[in-house]
């Protein structure tokens, strides 16, 4: 594919490639969904090759019959396969709605054909948001924007089915194994781009927080207000202008920080009023960014634009039937969600095996005994029910401990026991660090009084809290860079466990085992 121009300019801004061709060459690439939307964020073969087959024979890629695409007025690209589609694009304003921070994700991921309100690059860059979804989500009330976007065309895929190169298909390991998933998405991505929309936006956003008290409707006006301020080029009305029915100004302060002129010359900024619990924010795409002024902004879109659409489609969408596919799909949905770096993307996968419970519920000791076991016991008052005290160590087998809860087993649920969960196979991170002979128990026997705290029973007066940690002394086993991990846990009841020469009733505490 090659591209002719009927002018001098140079377009893309100093790229290597001009935006028309680098767009034309990024349809059919992988792309990682927690990436901002930008076209260097797409992935290919080394050698160029999009993931998608596209057609056989003819072109310089092999893509079957090509023709060539006029785009932008007068730019023409060269060898275009017929099986990408190009389209006149379109200038529309979109104001949305204030929304919840999951309804403003799905909006979002419409816009792009993904389905869920997982967050994504995009949705995190436009709104400035860390990335981490459960603690944006819950530091954020509502979300709204306010912008316009200028497509000067769309390209798309046209072809149906799309089918992935084998290459790709044969990369997909056939069972859970971290470093191959890991080394997929990291190489191929978590999605096919099938569309592209060339040109620029202005947009506006604002971010509300769950301490401000302004209610959706007076917080859309307002929005609508700076966006009718910013686009006209300050021919409409300020917000500030706006005022109460008692001539009061009623607009909050965040919304003249962000009308200061050293703001106006920036690509992107933004503005917060802890007051308020309101951020403003304003970016450009496309176009002299730099521009403070819209009308001016919108004449250079057309020579200097980017691509400010995507649309893609899950590449486990084009793996149907292929061996390890609910494998992928698993550990895609697990990366989306928790957004783990991608070097450390091994290492995450690593502890997503199921978990079980130990002891497992067939180990419990449910029928008849020949012999009766000795469990010692609680009493919390005079002739009461006796509550058993399952002291037995509870072991993982070397295994990590995820969790850990209290269980009341027996035939009359009267034997307190405490239950570790843990993975169903050792990390091969660490399968090579873990050996038995370093397994040490250690307990909470020798914490200080301060953390035995009163209960109000007459004949058990503490429960101990301390938290039980690994022995400093055991570095002198093991290298001292090395860490040790839970592997088991026992409940323990003591006697005369108290101050000095003076005999307390029996504490009830918990004794965790750790391993290296």
């Amino acid at each position: 594919m090659a591209m002719d121009t009927d002018t001098d300019t140079e377009r893309g801004g100093g790229r290597e490639d001009p935006i028309e061709l680098t767009a034309l060459r990024t349809l059919g690439l992988g792309f990682d969904l927690t990436n901002d939307f930008r076209l260097r964020f797409a992935k290919r073969f080394p050698d160029g090759r999009r993931l998608v087959e596209l057609g056989g024979g003819g072109g310089d890629e092999g893509e079957g019959d090509t023709r060539d695409v006029v785009v932008n007025g007068n730019v023409t690209l060269r060898d275009v396969p017929v099986s990408i589609g190009c389209d006149k694009g379109d200038r529309i304003r979109f104001r949305s709605d204030v929304l919840e921070f999951s309804q403003m994700s799905e909006l979002l991921n419409q816009k792009s054909s993904v389905q869920g309100k997982v967050p994504s690059g995009y949705f995190n860059a436009l709104f400035d948001l860390s990335g981490a979804w459960l603690d944006d989500a819950k530091n954020t009330k509502h979300l709204a924007f306010d912008g316009y976007f200028i497509s000067l065309y769309n390209l798309h895929l046209r072809a149906s089915p799309l089918v992935l190169r084998d290459e790709v298909r044969k990369a997909v390991p056939p069972k859970w194994d971290p470093v191959l998933l890991a080394k997929f998405i990291k190489t191929f991505g978590t999605h096919i781009i099938v569309e592209i929309s060339v040109g620029g936006q202005d947009v506006v956003c604002v971010k509300q927080s769950h301490s401000s008290t302004m209610p959706s409707s007076e917080l859309k006006l307002h929005l609508e207000d700076l966006g009718d301020f910013l686009f006209s080029d300050g021919r409409n009305l300020s917000p500030l202008h706006r005022k109460t029915r008692e001539g009061k100004a009623k607009v909050p302060e965040v919304f003249s920080k962000i009308l200061q002129s050293n703001n106006l010359q920036l690509s992107s900024y933004s503005a917060t009023s802890a007051k308020d619990g309101i951020t403003v924010m304003c970016s450009k795409r496309g176009g002299d960014a730099f521009l403070s002024n819209h009308s001016k902004w919108l004449q250079t879109v057309p020579i200097s634009p980017e691509a400010i659409l995507f649309k893609f489609i899950p590449i486990t969408c084009l793996l149907t039937g292929v061996p390890g596919n609910g494998y992928l799909s698993h550990a895609i949905n697990l990366y989306l969600r928790y957004k783990p770096d991608p070097e450390d993307l091994q290492y995450f996968l690593e502890f997503q095996v199921p978990r079980q419970w130990a002891p497992a519920f067939n180990e419990f000791t449910l029928g008849p005994q020949r012999r009766k076991a000795y469990y010692p016991s609680l009493q919390f008052r005079f002739l009461g029910p006796k509550l058993q005290v399952n002291t037995i160590q509870v072991s993982s087998c070397e295994k990590p401990v995820v969790g850990l809860r209290l269980y009341l087993e027996g035939k009359k649920c009267n034997r307190l026991a405490i239950h570790v969960q843990h993975l169903s196979s050792v990390p091969s991170m660490l399968a090579s660090s873990t050996s038995s002979e370093l397994a040490k128990w250690h307990g909470s026997e020798n914490s200080g009084s301060g953390f035995l705290e009163p209960v109000q029973w007459k004949s058990y007066a503490r429960v101990c809290t301390s938290p039980v940690k690994h022995n400093p002394d055991w570095f002198q086993r093991v290298s001292s860079d090395g860490v040790f991990i839970v592997t088991g846990a026992q409940l323990i009841t003591k006697g005369n466990w108290g101050e000095e020469n003076a005999p307390s009733p029996p504490p009830l505490h918990p004794s965790p085992s750790a391993v290296f």
